[in-house]
């Protein structure tokens, strides 16, 4: 009886001060997660960069950018909506910011 009080005391002392294994995550977590999130982030963009690459490659033809900008804004906008990390938002930022000054350019 003794030594059954006294495993469970030293199990009890071990999890309050962390010696315990700690619970599982209920999401994944770490460098493979983050890979992950990159990998969608490059799947998510792929649209809104090639809109945003095609007002940047006719920014020096206003005819040809301006139908083009309203496009880029909208891929831009809704790949903003699923981004994941902040590599990926600085560069639709980035790609924003392109296609806004072409479009100030050609009014």
């Amino acid at each position: 009886m003794k030594r059954g009080v006294a495993v469970a005391g030293i199990a009890l002392v071990m999890t309050a001060c962390g010696g315990g294994k700690p619970a599982p995550s209920p999401s994944p977590s770490g460098l493979g997660a983050e890979l992950k999130a990159m990998e969608m982030d490059m799947n998510t963009m792929k649209e809104a960069n090639a809109a945003a690459s095609d007002v940047i490659r006719a920014a020096g033809d206003c005819d040809a950018a301006r139908p083009l900008i309203a496009t880029a804004n909208a891929r831009l906008d809704e790949a903003q909506r699923k981004v994941q990390t902040a590599t990926g938002r600085t560069t639709l930022d980035a790609l924003r910011k392109k296609v806004r000054e072409v479009s100030e350019n050609c009014p």
